[in-house]
């Protein structure tokens, strides 16, 4: 045999063997269970058996695994506005972007259990993946049927990245406070136990809220996600989300209206946030 035919074969035969292990070189998803916070760990996790214990928590974890964790920069050193905007950016959004792939991971489980329902009976694990979630997006529901599942469709959802990152400068000074500094709080989020938090220094006579401290700025964003989603105060945000969802994308401006109760201010701040919103698309974008 020809030294240049023997090669050939040679080559044919290891194409062989890569087709053959292609599968199995793939690299597997992310799962990533370990940083669920406590309260997305699965309620209903120890009525199942083991098998399906690891099925409940792959259907809660994360798909894709954690950004690196950085302190806060020093936005101030930027002395180009632009330059500076997109660090700010730059710095929070991969961690935006983890929290909507979870929701939207799990929202596309939601419809999918939903589907199944109108033609047969639900598993064990199944009725446990639902209830879960009842607990951890603070729905006190007790059935699994239609009215169950648009009332949890309409809390696991993505919430645009844009706006996000709108309210982070705007509740944060672009990065520049003393709450994003020394607590990873972004997004003004409070606490209201003695000792849990940051006390404001301009805090008025008889108010015993503190600014709440973060360990990092995953958590935080979490905590802000948690906030819009569950918290009684933003069903219009969660409404006019759902409307939006309906009828195809949902985009930031779509919702700033529904941060109305998000400020003191009211009316004015949602005017300040759909401003800033305008404003600083093309940053966002670019």
């Amino acid at each position: 045999m020809k030294k240049t035919e023997l090669s050939f074969w040679l080559l044919l035969w290891a194409l062989a063997l890569y087709a053959a292990a292609y599968p199995f070189l793939k690299p597997a998803p992310v799962e990533d269970i370990a940083s669920l916070a406590d309260w997305q760990m699965p309620s209903k996790l120890e009525a199942l058996d083991a098998a399906d214990q690891r099925k409940l928590l792959k259907r809660l974890a994360y798909p894709v695994a954690m950004p690196e964790l950085l302190p806060v920069p020093d936005f101030e050193q930027y002395k180009d506005v632009v330059e500076k905007k997109k660090a700010f950016f730059d710095y929070l959004l991969p961690f935006i972007e983890r929290e909507n792939a979870r929701l939207l991971h799990i929202r596309q489980q939601i419809i999918e259990v939903q589907q199944k329902l109108q033609q047969q009976e639900l598993t064990v694990e199944e009725y446990a993946f639902i209830f879960s979630l009842y607990d951890e997006f603070k729905l006190d529901y007790p059935d699994v049927d239609a009215e169950g599942f648009r009332l949890l469709l309409s809390r696991v959802d993505a919430i645009p990245a844009d706006l996000v990152l709108i309210q982070a400068a705007k509740e944060s000074g672009w990065g520049s406070s003393r709450f994003a500094l020394e607590a990873y709080n972004f997004f003004g989020q409070w606490c209201f136990k003695a000792g849990c938090g940051l006390v404001p220094q301009k805090r008025s006579v008889g108010k015993y809220h503190e600014v709440a401290v973060f360990p990092h700025v995953a958590a935080a964003i979490n905590s802000y996600f948690y906030n819009l989603n569950t918290f009684y105060v933003y069903e219009d945000l969660r409404q006019l989300r759902a409307k939006r969802r309906a009828e195809g994308e949902v985009a930031g401006h779509h919702l700033v209206t529904g941060l109305l109760r998000y400020s003191e201010r009211g009316q004015d701040y949602v005017k300040e946030i759909h401003t800033m919103l305008k404003a600083n698309t093309k940053h966002i974008d670019s």
